[in-house]
């Protein structure tokens, strides 16, 4: 019992430290912006960067962790990850960033799901979506305390300290949390919901469940990477505009768990059609608001599908094709979703660049979203556990 409660607790904090670390991207492209004189598209690139690199290899770091392990893998991989934002603090040019995101935040990013989640996915037989959700929880708080946190000590002794002393505590903390993320032995055992090989080769469900990933991912990192912008566009201060990261951080709370909820008593179809209708309704409507209320309620409803999202992924990967190659499986939709992230912020980049506005741009991601909705129809509803 013990070791199931130090792989939730560790992959709490893993979510907390990389996906936390990750949102304070959109607090300091202004900084750099400021400083450097460099666009929007640039920094939009700079970031995907980092999403191209966790696509590619987060297809090896699947099969990595299935063979060797979850501790090695999160533990060599986080360390590297905040040794990237020590890096990042002395940066000064535009190939410097490129880098630091391709071959040290990349490689964090990598399998900080794919090993968590697949190893939660493993040790729980049920209750395996509410278990995932508490572990994902890790990243809401990290979505909450990280922007705000990195604003403050921008504000008080500037972003190249600030992301220096974040790069030492992201190291050690991911290395400790990993120490107590361990495999289960799973050695003459078959769970329920294992599948046979024949069924792994289900070629319509995987490239339907790789669309809706890219799709979902176009949006999401898009909204990611360019809201706290879009808030200093509507008249938000630095500080405010950093809490706008944070209602999607507070609001995802509620998504991962109801979600998680669900997806053990619906299973995955249902579930994730729930979940991504708000983030439609959202993302639809973002463009024709700047009042600012109106979009912190747009942002909370975004919010709940944003970490619902992050739930119900993994579970409808391991209703549809078991456990046995789980790592593997994830590692491969991960990279269709890592091209929607690292398209969609570029894309966004540039119409904003073109038209100083984000308007097309969240209108695009909001019928991506729709288009997303539409295809999970067609996804198979027998779930079998």
């Amino acid at each position: 019992m013990i070791k199931k409660v130090n792989v939730v607790v560790g992959s709490f904090f893993t979510q907390f430290i990389i996906v936390g670390m990750l949102f304070t991207y959109g607090v300091l492209m202004t900084e750099l912006e400021k400083e450097f004189g460099w666009s929007r598209t640039i920094l939009s690139t700079i970031g995907a960067a980092g999403w191209l690199a966790w696509g590619i290899l987060a297809i090896p770091g699947g099969y990595l962790n299935d063979r060797l392990g979850p501790r090695i893998v999160l533990g060599v991989n986080g360390f590297i990850f905040g040794i990237g934002f020590i890096l990042f603090s002395i940066s000064n040019e535009i190939w410097h960033l490129l880098l630091i995101f391709l071959f040290f935040i990349g490689v964090g990013l990598s399998t900080h799901d794919i090993s968590t989640l697949s190893t939660i996915a493993k040790w729980f037989d049920s209750k395996r979506g509410l278990m995932t959700s508490i572990a994902k929880i890790g990243t809401a708080m990290g979505q909450i305390v990280m922007p705000p946190l990195i604003a403050i000590l921008i504000l008080s002794f500037g972003w190249r300290a600030a992301t220096f002393y974040l790069g030492i505590a992201a190291s050690v903390g991911l290395v400790l949390a990993a120490l107590i993320v361990t495999a289960p032995d799973t050695s003459g055992r078959k769970t329920a919901s294992e599948k046979p090989v024949v069924e792994i080769s289900d070629k319509n469900v995987f490239k339907l469940l790789a669309f809706c990933q890219f799709c979902v991912f176009f949006a999401m990192f898009t909204t990611m990477t360019h809201i706290a912008a879009h808030g200093l566009n509507v008249g938000l201060s630095l500080e405010k505009s950093a809490w706008l990261l944070s209602i999607i951080g507070f609001s995802s709370i509620f998504g991962r768990l109801s979600i998680g909820i669900l997806a053990d008593r619906l299973g995955g179809k249902t579930t994730y059609i729930v979940c991504l209708l708000p983030m439609t309704i959202a993302l639809l409507t973002i463009p024709f608001t700047e009042n600012i209320l109106f979009i912190y309620i747009l942002l909370f409803l975004y919010g709940f599908s944003h970490g619902g999202h992050f739930t119900i992924a993994p579970f409808i990967i391991a209703e549809n094709f078991g456990l046995k190659n789980f790592g593997a499986v994830f590692g491969k939709i991960t990279f269709f979703g890592a091209i929607g992230s690292v398209s969609g912020p570029i894309v966004a980049g540039a119409i904003f660049d073109y038209s100083q506005s984000y308007y097309y741009a969240f209108l695009l991601v909001g019928v991506l979203a729709s288009i997303c909705v539409f295809s999970l129809t067609f996804l198979p509803s027998d779930s079998k556990k």
